[in-house]
């Protein structure tokens, strides 16, 4: 009787329409999709023709006499290689993500046999050991739509015409020259995503891909440079390192601000992190961008609330961007030493007259309660008319109740706005 139920259980298994067996083989990790070979006649060789060939940690046993299993990494490459060796078909995916693989020449037979076939995400992160040299073949995989290297060498061949399809580009923790990289993106036509992340030895990046719409760059970085993007709607940087003040723009009467935002109509989101508003800051203050930013939604910024230089850069972006209904700040909280300002109320005196009436929701993280940033809450209460939520979120809990009584106290523009302390 268990052995008939257990055979019409498998029988109904066997009878799964093929699109859902491709359904449930896809959401499996690769061992287990190979171990659906057992279930049928039908299934056996069901699984050498799943279109994602994902090798994480879940790839891999952890079972058995420690001491009796083969090393992660030979594991690791019998898998691989028998999967490949057994595979057919088109691949959609091939990720390398497994935290026991090492740069090897066994990585290179398999961007070999990836090229051979029509494959169009690779992700290659290199967790242990040296950084991985990329071979010239992954260069020859022109069907890749998108491609994503942690810890790996890159050095661009004289033949590569470039990746024609590709829209989506990763690079983190990589080596190549600003050259390099330059060659590398200019040669992605339809990239439409850019991430550039702690790139060795680079400290200037240059970026203009027409189709662009979303980019990332982090780093210990002292200059970045947009081209005309016309269709670039977020943008995130973070200079995750403290900048010289002489890295502003050639000419005297021009600003890092004017340098970046000239180009960039339809930017929706924007965020500065760690140093990199220090960075648009430098240059002749009062400041606004060459054009209004009439797309701009949603504004971050990591700013020192001492320094008139980037609280006059902020509030002229806030004054240029009409539509701009989110903005959250971020304490630089080791920057707040010696005042910049002079005289706290003085100075918000003299912009007592700006309005802010298109902002609804602020968020203070990381606020220490210093004289800077309590005058600038003040300032932001008494010139938003619209706003309709102020989030506050110190830094330490003690004195939070003083803190919180001299700010209900304050006038506020807005009759609907809520102040909340995290």
């Amino acid at each position: 009787m268990v052995r008939t139920t257990m055979m019409n259980e498998l029988d109904k298994i066997s009878e799964l329409p093929g699109h859902i067996m491709d359904q449930i083989l896809s959401r499996l990790p690769i061992k287990d999709a190979v171990r659906t070979s057992i279930l049928s006649r039908k299934w056996r060789y069901k699984w050498s023709s799943v279109l994602q060939l994902v090798f994480d940690d879940q790839c891999t046993s952890t079972g058995g006499v420690p001491s009796l299993q083969p090393s992660p990494q030979e594991n690791l490459v019998k898998i691989i290689d028998k999967v490949l060796l057994l595979h057919t078909g088109p691949i959609q995916k091939f990720e390398l993500s497994h935290k026991g693989i090492c740069a090897s020449c066994d990585i290179d037979h398999w961007i070999l046999h990836l090229c051979r076939v029509s494959v169009n995400e690779i992700i290659l992160d290199i967790w242990q050991g040296q950084y991985y040299k990329i071979p010239t073949s992954l260069f020859k995989c022109q069907d890749l739509i998108h491609l994503e290297l942690y810890r790996c060498l890159v050095k661009i061949p004289s033949t590569f015409e470039g990746f024609k399809i590709l829209e989506s580009l990763d690079l983190q923790v990589v080596e190549l020259s600003p050259d390099e990289l330059e060659a590398l993106i200019s040669r992605c036509p339809l990239l439409k995503r850019l991430t550039l992340r702690s790139l060795n030895g680079i400290e200037q990046i240059n970026v203009e891909v027409g189709n662009l719409e979303w980019l990332e760059v982090e780093g210990a970085l002292q200059d970045v440079a947009f081209g005309v993007m016309n269709r670039l709607k977020s943008v995130r940087i973070d200079f995750s390192d403290d900048i010289d003040n002489k890295y502003g723009p050639g000419d005297a009467n021009s600003t890092n601000l004017h340098k970046l935002f000239q180009n960039l109509p339809k930017i929706q989101s924007l965020k500065f992190k760690n140093y990199s508003f220090k960075y648009l800051a430098i240059g002749n203050v009062p400041q606004t961008p060459p054009n209004e930013l009439i797309h701009l939604k949603y504004l971050f910024s990591c700013i020192d609330f001492n320094s008139a230089e980037e609280i006059l850069t902020v509030m002229g972006l806030i004054r240029s961007s009409p539509k701009l209904k989110h903005v959250d700040f971020r304490n630089r909280a080791k920057d707040q030493q010696t005042s910049t300002i002079g005289t706290m109320a003085d100075f918000w005196e003299d912009h007592r007259a700006s309005c802010l009436e298109q902002v609804q929701v602020i968020s203070m993280d990381g606020f220490s309660g210093s004289e800077p940033e309590l005058e600038f809450i003040k300032f932001l209460l008494t010139s938003s008319p619209n706003l309709q939520k102020m989030t506050i979120r110190p830094e330490s809990t003690s004195g939070e109740g003083k803190l919180l009584r001299e700010l209900l106290r304050s006038r506020r523009a807005s009759t609907q706005a809520e102040v909340i302390f995290i």
